[in-house]
């Protein structure tokens, strides 16, 4: 079979690593930077783990053309690239694969709704991972993936799910189906809520967010609006999210968001696919929600000072 993983971020190089570890399948990493495709190709992935690092050799391409149809595509980029990432899709998409979709906040999955013509699903992973460096990826913990159709699918597209799922367990990713996918993100989403923007605020690590209580106090605060929403919604959250979102904190108390490491970098954010989309949903149900206005608006005039 022929698996492609669309974005060579933290996670992209978590799967395609421990994909190409776990499997005997063809594995490709697909990225839009042809310069960092070559790097990439020709320095392979590293995988630290445990104080051990790994290398595999996995071609890397930025022309999807190369690759031709694949059986599985894993679709790891930035939310605000999506669109961009379905033209290189269309070349590696029939009817007979089935696109995976990993990636923060909503809004990719109204886009995927509305073009997407192939089979895809969404995915939600507790899995940890830090980028360090190009290419070079370190573990940061274990912990379930969820994958589930967000409309009903034949038996067909729901065999080749099952599929997916055990390609997945096989290389280490404790891996369930779900029929209530949007709640999964939904759960996650809360947490990104609370923890993403205020770390990129505050220039921090997410432990750090639970020592001062001005910013607790926010932390909570954005999580109640999020939960006023999704109750709105209709959608099931499962826990108590505030209690669920300072445990993360805990758990991954050394963690850079993926938010902050996208300020020190100087790249855009994804704000807009996380506290900007509640706060989208939330004006379409008549709701408020100052408290993530606030942060969205402090994390566009981070960005505001190199991206203009």
């Amino acid at each position: 079979m022929k698996i492609v993983v669309i974005g060579p971020g933290a996670l992209g190089c978590l799967l395609a690593s421990s994909l190409a570890a776990g499997t005997d399948h063809a594995i490709w990493l697909l990225d839009h930077d042809p310069k960092r495709a070559l790097l990439l190709s020709r320095q392979g992935i590293f995988l630290e783990r445990g104080g051990t690092e790994t290398k595999k050799s996995i071609p890397v391409t930025h022309d999807a053309s190369t690759i031709g149809i694949a059986d599985f595509v894993f679709l790891c980029v930035k939310s605000h690239h999506t669109e961009s990432a379905l033209v290189s899709m269309s070349q590696l998409l029939s009817r007979e694969s089935l696109l995976l979709a990993f990636q923060n906040g909503i809004n990719h999955l109204d886009i995927l709704q509305q073009k997407m013509s192939s089979p895809w699903v969404a995915g939600v992973t507790s899995m940890g991972a830090t980028l360090v460096d190009q290419g070079r990826v370190r573990f940061g913990g274990t912990g379930i993936t969820s994958l589930g159709f967000l409309s009903p699918a034949n038996d067909q597209e729901a065999a080749k799910l099952a599929h997916a799922a055990e390609l997945l367990n096989s290389a280490g990713f404790e891996t369930v189906i779900t029929n209530d996918i949007l709640s999964k993100i939904w759960n996650k989403f809360l947490i990104n809520i609370g923890i993403n923007a205020l770390t990129a605020i505050h220039n921090c690590p997410n432990g750090r967010l639970l020592e001062t209580p001005s910013i607790k106090n926010q932390l909570r605060a954005a999580v109640k609006e999020a939960l006023h929403v999704a109750k709105a919604k209709g959608i099931t959250i499962s826990e108590n999210p505030v209690s669920l979102t300072e445990t993360v904190c805990r758990a991954t108390s050394q963690n850079i968001s993926s938010m902050l490491q996208d300020i020190r970098n100087q790249r855009q954010t994804e704000i807009e696919a996380i506290n900007g989309a509640l706060i989208r949903e939330a004006r379409l149900l008549g709701l408020e929600t100052p408290v993530n206005e606030e942060l969205a608006d402090e994390v566009r005039n981070l960005q505001m000072k190199y991206l203009n």
